[in-house]
């Protein structure tokens, strides 16, 4: 009788672990997969006429190509977990 109770207690044990394990697993990955949406709405604080021409992604950073608007060709570099411009290159 020892052993059977034994062998039950073990078999709920890894029965738990793997549940709980699973459950662990699905929510890191759910909550990996939400960090690299762009908030709803961004303002690229471009004057008007300003154009995308190309964009990219590389690294969690989005790399906007914008001409025209009065000023010269830039590239704005995006971060895209939060939407806030981390740097602008301007060719001139």
């Amino acid at each position: 009788m020892d052993k059977l109770k034994f062998i039950k207690t073990v078999v709920f044990i890894i029965t738990f672990l793997l549940i709980f394990g699973t459950l662990l697993l699905l929510t890191k990955l759910y909550q990996k997969s939400g960090k690299s949406l762009l908030p709803a709405e961004i303002s690229l604080q471009q004057p008007a006429g300003s154009t995308i021409k190309t964009f990219s992604e590389n690294g969690g950073r989005l790399y906007i190509q914008i001409e025209f608007g009065g000023k010269p060709d830039r590239i704005i570099i995006l971060n895209a977990q939060n939407g806030k411009i981390l740097s602008t290159i301007t060719a001139e």
